[in-house]
């Protein structure tokens, strides 16, 4: 009979120690969760502290600071340059009023109602390769762009400056962007 009780007890206090532990991983893991939250809001002090600074001082910054003022930017032109393209592809513009974003065509803001500067239709100077539409040098017999034997008298090519979509004679609105082709 001892021998079962001394089972009963190992495995009593078995038990005893398991449950501390997990009480000791739990406590453990709440504590850590906590560290973490501190640690986020520095590095938010930090991020702030760091804005401040930057709008600050940014014209004369302190020579420690010089680098991160360059980096910054030069981020921030990326940046720019980056949200341009993704606008010329997506055909937006940005309304030079509000801010708003706006069809390329678009001949007012649907924002705030200021009238936009819409692209204008340009003729490419002089003749262009009927293939590529590549501006042709007079007297030229190849393309030099693309390699297409000039034809005799060369083209010249209408194309809309908003996107280089080339225009027939009787195109009055590109079909590409919608563009209003000029008399």
């Amino acid at each position: 009979m001892a021998f079962f009780e001394e089972i009963g007890k190992k495995i009593s206090k078995s038990g005893q120690d398991a449950a501390q532990k997990a009480k000791n991983m739990a406590e453990t893991v709440r504590l850590n969760g906590l560290i973490s939250e501190e640690e986020r809001r520095v590095k938010s002090a930090y991020t702030e502290i760091g804005k401040v600074y930057y709008e600050s001082f940014k014209s004369n910054p302190d020579q420690c600071f010089a680098a991160f003022i360059a980096e910054i930017d030069n981020a921030n032109e990326n940046i720019k340059l980056h949200s341009d393209q993704i606008r010329q592809i997506k055909g937006i513009t940005t309304c030079t009023n509000c801010g708003g974003e706006v069809p390329n065509s678009a001949p007012f803001c649907s924002s705030c109602g200021t009238k936009l500067e819409v692209a204008t239709v340009a003729v490419a100077s002089g003749p262009v390769c009927a293939n590529c539409g590549a501006v042709l040098s007079p007297n030229q017999g190849f393309c030099t762009d693309c390699g297409t034997k000039v034809s005799e008298p060369p083209v010249a090519m209408i194309l809309c400056t908003n996107c280089s979509q080339e225009l027939g004679p009787e195109v009055v609105f590109c079909l590409n962007c919608g563009t209003k082709k000029e008399a």
